[in-house]
């Protein structure tokens, strides 16, 4: 993956063209990073313009993770690769931290919570908030086995994981 271009036409979709390129971990071919919403718009804009920022880059970080997937009435454990969001580094007083960070809509960060707490309920009687409800569930299943295998990754580092929604985004900028 590792910033390809997107390909999703029901998103806010593009390439971003910084202005301090010297900051990048890595440009695309077209001279920039694609983003695949308009809440990762804005982070980039704030990561290109914040001058506490010494390097940032989207999508340029492989890690390996492990998943299981019950298929047919079968359990198997799948490798992964996740690439987070955005990697950068930020001067905070005479120190640099490094930081790991995955943008998601509040809606998805609570279904997460929700479900790591044991606090997701099931839709009864309706089967197309059931389908609704198995695709939701699958895909924070997938969030939380990446965002545990970030944190743990991230501690061996010493980085900082973080999870930026809009409520955040929206102060920031």
């Amino acid at each position: 993956m590792l910033n390809s271009k997107p390909s999703n036409s029901n998103y806010n979709q593009g390439n971003f063209i910084p202005k301090h390129k010297d900051k990048i971990v890595k440009l695309n071919n077209q001279g920039g990073l694609y983003y695949r919403s308009g809440l990762e718009l804005k982070i980039m804009t704030w990561l290109d313009n914040n001058k506490n920022i010494v390097r940032w880059g989207a999508e340029c970080l492989r890690i390996p993770y492990q998943m299981t997937h019950f298929e047919k009435g079968d359990m198997k454990i799948k490798e992964h690769c996740y690439y987070p969001d955005f990697y950068y580094e930020i001067k905070s007083g005479k120190e640099i931290k490094y930081v790991v960070c995955e943008v998601k809509p509040m809606k998805e960060y609570k279904t997460v919570m929700a479900l790591t707490e044991g606090r997701l309920e099931v839709p009864q009687n309706d089967a197309k908030k059931l389908r609704n409800f198995e695709y939701t569930l699958k895909m924070a299943h997938q969030n939380k086995n990446k965002w545990e295998t970030m944190i743990k990754w991230c501690d061996l580092k010493g980085y900082q994981f973080i999870i930026v929604t809009e409520e955040i985004l929206n102060k920031l900028i």
